[in-house]
């Protein structure tokens, strides 16, 4: 069983925010983060590259419908899975 796929996949809760997605882009979501002290709002879109056997936990806590893009596409726009 692979370890991770060829693929990073942004996960949502309904077609119509996939649909949204494919049409407008991805939405950018701020996730707080403690630096030195501070809070500091760092934007980001979340992808993963959870192996699909193991997916069904994920799905249901971000949705099960998703958008996969090949990593060679996410690595050419520095993008990287959530560790």
């Amino acid at each position: 069983m692979p370890l991770s796929l060829n693929s990073v996949i942004h996960y949502t809760d309904s077609y119509t925010k996939l649909t949204g997605i494919i049409k407008d882009r991805f939405k950018v979501k701020y996730c707080l983060e403690k630096v030195n002290g501070q809070d500091i709002a760092f934007p980001i879109v979340s992808f993963c590259d959870i192996p699909l056997s193991q997916i069904q936990h994920h799905a249901k806590t971000y949705g099960n419908y998703g958008i996969g893009l090949s990593k060679d596409w996410a690595n050419r726009n520095n993008l990287n899975a959530v560790l």
